[in-house]
């Protein structure tokens, strides 16, 4: 579960997991090739350092220690996902997926900066275990950091849901996804932590949580963008004044 800093390799611009390549691309400069790599070519994880066999990246001793407690809260939703899941949601997540486990959360757990989202999706998150990733939504919110110079693998991306409500359709959350969020919070204790969505706002104030309310990227997405445009870089500029 735990993903080394210094196993990772640097091309161009950027890093990558090699691990998480069929074949390993030729030339990459910067993440406008990365995320322009072909999925059957060269793999659904290779836009991304993670998977869901290495979901935390840790830099230092003190990251290792909070990965190590995640990595035990991840367990308990393994071992008892009907506790944190409602059964709806539990059973139609493994339908969607196509990967070992159950949807949690990535990122380097030093970042101090958290981003909280509303769910998984069933063609991202849900499918790919990875938090925004691979679907409209989730590509949007990768292309908007890297454009602000943020590199999305080197924050902390969770979501309230971990499992994929039934045709993405939320319909509310309880005290089952509560209790992990706050325990998940607890551990990572961020400097930052930013709503992606109401739903995710409402749910960070409720185990007392201040949060930073983004519209979420479905937002734009339904509004035809696709490419992040000067409105949501300008929403979203507030993340890196975090970073730095």
């Amino acid at each position: 579960m735990l993903l080394k800093f210094e196993s990772l390799e640097k091309i161009g611009d950027i890093y990558i997991n090699p691990r998480n390549y069929k074949i390993m691309p030729l030339f990459l400069r910067d993440w406008m090739d990365l995320l322009s790599l072909d999925e059957r070519t060269y793999g659904i994880y290779a836009g991304t350092i993670y998977n869901p066999e290495e979901r935390f990246l840790i830099k230092s001793k003190e990251d290792e220690q909070k990965a190590l407690k995640l990595v035990e809260l991840y367990e308990e939703l393994l071992e008892n996902p009907l506790k944190y899941c409602r059964r709806e949601y539990y059973e139609y997540q493994l339908e969607v997926k196509r990967f070992e486990g159950l949807p949690f959360a990535n990122g380097w757990v030093g970042s101090r900066v958290a981003l909280a989202g509303e769910a998984p999706g069933r063609r991202g998150c849900g499918l790919t275990g990875i938090c925004f990733y691979r679907d409209a939504s989730g590509m949007l919110l990768r292309r908007a950091l890297f454009s602000l110079g943020i590199n999305p693998d080197f924050v902390y991306i969770t979501n309230v849901v971990k499992c994929n409500p039934p045709e993405n359709r939320l319909r509310g959350f309880d005290k089952r996804e509560l209790s992990l969020l706050e325990r998940e919070l607890e551990i990572l204790r961020p400097k930052s932590v930013f709503a992606l969505g109401r739903t995710a706002e409402k749910a960070l104030k409720r185990i007392g949580f201040d949060a930073v309310y983004l519209r979420h990227p479905a937002w734009y997405v339904r509004r035809g963008v696709r490419e992040p445009n000067d409105e949501m870089l300008e929403e979203y500029g507030v993340i890196r004044k975090s970073v730095d």
